[in-house]
């Protein structure tokens, strides 16, 4: 079964609380998995917000509140949750920009898509996070952005082809 989209969902009060939500399939019940573990789920916006979720059969009046970029407040039964989530471009450009290249960068696609535009071209000079280009995966526009400080010295793609998994986009010096 192929997986639409993968999120990670962080507790803030719980740092090492990861969970892994992959969308399976998409309609008017959602089949969803968390951690591997695969929940039917259905949902109606009530209120502002207020969603009322339905997880394998159980209700659950669920009030979530965005409280800054990717957090959001989650209220549930009198508990309060705080939780970012990040889509998994996020998560590699993240873990990306915490380990530090040096010397030659070979940019791979972070997922299957098509390059909408390139923004650099061959020689160009790019610092650390300048944005390189742009892969649309999934109708959601990802910007791939250089993780050294280098030169261009080669792009394997154009705008408008398609790339794989890993495919090399460009080469930086």
């Amino acid at each position: 079964m192929a997986t639409l989209a993968t999120y990670y969902a962080t507790l803030l009060d719980m740092p090492d609380s990861e969970y892994k939500v992959e969308i399976l399939e998409d309609g008017p019940v959602k089949k969803i998995a968390v951690n591997g573990k695969i929940y039917e789920v259905d949902y109606n916006m009530g209120g502002d917000s207020i969603h009322s979720i339905i997880i394998d059969h159980h209700s659950h009046g669920v009030q979530i509140s965005p409280s800054s970029n990717n957090s959001y407040t989650i209220m549930n039964k009198g508990e309060l949750y705080q939780i970012e989530l990040k889509s998994e471009m996020e998560k590699i450009h993240y873990a990306h920009a915490d380990a530090d290249a040096v010397g030659r960068q070979v940019v791979q696609a972070p997922m299957p898509g098509v390059i909408l535009k390139t923004y650099v071209k061959k020689g160009d000079s790019v610092k650390k996070g300048d944005p390189l280009c742009v892969l649309v995966a999934m109708k959601m526009e990802n910007e791939i952005r250089s993780m050294t400080d280098g030169v261009v010295k080669e792009i394997f793609v154009e705008d408008g082809m398609k790339v794989g998994l890993n495919d090399r986009v460009m080469v930086i010096e």
